[in-house]
């Protein structure tokens, strides 16, 4: 968390398609389920498939006086050049997960950097690699607490279409397994 220790800097980037804003949309409406003090933005490239595609979210306990991440906390990448402009952006100390499916790390290039094999866990499960951003959501509050587990299901089941809600559901609770498999339940 941020210095004040109420305050967690969430930032995903990726392509354009990979569902990025989706899971920014969902983790910044499980923080309002939790009745916390949450602000959220989007930007994107121009192209609909491809373009860069980054979402912050940042949540709080306290008045949130500036909407973007300064220095993240918690930076997921799903792409080999998100990786490289967003990852000397992190806050000191911040976990840098990554999808090897689309990125290679660099060693050295942050001290913490942590695997979250979400396309290929996806496509195995599911046939295709849509739900890789609700495996991802999953992670990320699975290692991170940034929102209660209740209120992430709430929010995804809301914003779910009924048809692919089970699924939705599904990876979720995948994501979580693998952070947990990563050591990194948080507390």
């Amino acid at each position: 968390m941020s210095g004040d220790g109420k305050t967690m800097q969430v930032r995903i980037g990726g392509e354009a398609g990979q569902g990025v804003i989706l899971a920014g949309v969902i983790l910044a409406q499980a923080a309002m389920n939790d009745r916390r003090q949450v602000a959220q933005s989007a930007r994107y490239g121009a192209a609909v498939r491809g373009g860069d595609a980054t979402v912050d979210v940042v949540i709080s306990d306290e008045p949130i006086d500036y909407p973007h991440v300064e220095a993240a906390d918690f930076l997921v990448v799903l792409s080999q050049p998100t990786y490289e402009a967003l990852v000397p952006k992190r806050g000191k100390g911040a976990l840098v997960c990554y999808d090897p499916f689309f990125v290679k790390p660099q060693e050295g290039f942050a001290e913490r950097q942590i695997p979250i094999a979400a396309t290929e866990t996806a496509i195995k499960k599911f046939g295709k690699a849509t739900a890789a951003n609700l495996v991802v959501l999953g992670f990320l509050v699975g290692a991170s607490g940034a929102v209660s587990w209740a209120s992430l299901v709430a929010a995804v089941e809301a914003e779910a279409p009924p048809k692919f809600r089970k699924a939705n559901l599904e990876a979720l609770a995948i994501g979580r397994e693998l952070a947990a498999a990563a050591g990194l339940e948080a507390r």
